[in-house]
């Protein structure tokens, strides 16, 4: 996954609340598996076992949050165990097609929890972060122009 792609997962999680954080950990692993496919089928090992390795540490993180205290939670488990094992299989036997099994789990239930996360209205998880304000300013001869602040006051300039 090249930097800026990060970069850009690293603020959603700096702006997310528990909800949301769930749905970048399966957006990073889903697009882990692609990059990770996408080296294997291009014969970059190294790379692939990379982003494969990747994508394994988020379903580890998701296992590791699931509440034991519901049911539903032994099901997910049993359905991340099997993906982690898919993706394990996959680059071991450099198959990967055994990808898609993960794959179709995680897109599967990456679209229930986005449907959670717009109802979770909850204040972000983490605090003192950089807040981030992106806008459109007039430039010489009256082009639009897109700005992005780090860290200004959220309260300059005009409110819709």
């Amino acid at each position: 996954m090249d930097k800026s792609t990060l970069q850009a997962f690293a603020t959603r999680v700096t702006q997310a609340n528990r909800s949301e954080l769930v749905v970048v950990i399966y957006e990073v692993a889903l697009a882990s598996i692609k990059e990770g496919r996408d080296a294997l089928e291009a014969g970059a090992i190294a790379d692939a076992r990379h982003e494969i390795d990747r994508a394994k540490s988020m379903i580890q993180e998701l296992m590791y949050a699931l509440d034991m205290h519901y049911n539903i939670s032994t099901y997910l488990r049993q359905l991340y165990i099997f993906g982690y094992r898919e993706l394990c299989q996959g680059i071991a036997n450099r198959d990967p097609e055994r990808f898609d099994h993960t794959t179709n789990i995680l897109e599967g239930l990456l679209q229930s929890f986005k449907e959670v996360a717009k109802q979770d209205d909850s204040a972000p998880l983490m605090k003192n972060t950089q807040t981030i304000v992106a806008g459109l300013t007039y430039g010489p001869g009256s082009d639009l122009r897109e700005t992005i602040g780090v860290g200004v006051n959220p309260s300059r300039g005009f409110r819709a």
